[in-house]
């Protein structure tokens, strides 16, 4: 009995497992690499995603594979996979032969975080003709900034590779310098620098966006998707929760404001507040839903009606301070004849009632 009983715990333990799917980043084994391993290649990918799943409640986390290359091609990209078991492929870009070098990883970095976010806000469910491509654009380039920042932190006293070092510093090495290219970005490249508001960039470039994006084929404003999305770049970084939102960021092709106004409506109460932020950084008012008499249950009194008498329950409950006891008899129903006193207790304030 006791056998078959444990046997039975080990089928459901098993079938447990099976069924969990977590985030799987499977790196293709190639000399493309350069000099650090697939194994630590994967070990970083691991590292980065980890900034964004830590602040990703249950329901959000991703739970798919995905296959890293090293590509050839211009720039970095993240496509959906043909193979069944497997859905993202992220193909990366390097600069040179990677090292255990704060330089090789920073470049690494910022465009592994930028194709991440890609699947982060479910790219899938957006054709390439849609007009609000350059939106979901600025918040993959917000995302690498964001990520180089945050590693900063986290790697200042704990580094994958800080034994490992090629130059003189340890750990310190990899921080100081994740940081400093996060500035030079923000502050030092001519193509992200832009005084004016989210509102005037909004007016200035939407229309431009939304009739050529897409058409570039090489995204060639990207530079200009970048000066807005980087005003974004502090609420991500007061409220990582933020995070769950880009989780639910919706495919509308109406002007942004109108993108606004769907994705404020798709997430969930508790991620209103940062869609809102975003929107108020473009000059953009999020209407909520109007509260209807269906939100409501308004028979204050129970008795399967709406009337005059509810509404002198909450009126009187709005202008006095001292509560009492409409139900006088104990049968848990307001009695008519207090329904009545309230009707018209204006009157009753300056006669003296005799019974």
């Amino acid at each position: 009995m006791r056998m078959s009983t444990l046997l039975i715990i080990c089928v459901l333990l098993l079938t447990v497992n099976l069924a969990y799917v977590e985030l799987e980043i499977i790196v293709k084994s190639s000399p493309n690499w350069g000099k650090i391993s697939t194994r630590d290649v994967k070990k970083l990918c691991e590292n980065i995603t980890s900034h964004f799943e830590q602040h990703l409640r249950e329901e959000n986390e991703i739970n798919d594979t995905v296959n890293l290359y090293r590509t050839f091609r211009a720039m970095s990209y993240a496509t959906l996979e043909q193979n069944a078991d497997v859905k993202y492929k992220i193909g990366i870009v390097l600069k040179k032969n990677m090292e255990i070098r704060a330089d090789d990883f920073y470049y690494f970095i910022f465009d592994f975080a930028h194709e991440f976010c890609h699947i982060l806000h479910q790219f899938e469910i957006t054709t390439i003709e849609n007009p609000n491509l350059w939106f979901q654009e600025s918040i993959a380039c917000m995302a690498s900034i964001w990520t180089l920042r945050s590693m900063a932190k986290t790697w200042k006293h704990d580094s994958l590779f800080g034994t490992f070092a090629t130059q003189d510093g340890g750990i310190a090495y990899f921080s100081q310098n994740f940081s400093h290219y996060a500035d030079a970005y923000l502050k030092n490249s001519p193509e992200h620098q832009y005084n004016g508001t989210g509102k005037e960039w909004l007016k200035e470039h939407e229309m431009l966006l939304r009739e050529q994006y897409y058409k570039t084929g090489a995204f060639i404003q990207h530079h200009l998707v970048s000066q807005l999305s980087y005003k974004f770049l502090p609420i991500f970084e007061k409220y990582p929760e933020a995070w769950n939102a880009v989780r639910k960021m919706p495919a509308t092709k109406g002007k942004i404001s109108q993108y606004m106004q769907d994705w404020y409506d798709a997430v969930d109460a508790q991620d209103k507040q940062y869609v809102e932020a975003i929107a108020t950084e473009m000059g953009i008012t999020i209407t909520s839903p109007a509260i209807t008499s269906t939100n409501l249950d308004a028979d204050i009194n129970n008795d399967g009606y709406i009337d005059l008498s509810d509404v002198m329950i909450v009126r009187s409950a709005m202008q006095n301070s001292v509560s009492y006891d409409t139900d006088i008899n104990n049968d848990g129903i307001t009695d008519e004849v207090v329904k009545c006193i309230r009707l018209f207790r204006p009157q009753f304030r300056k006669v003296k009632i005799r019974f």
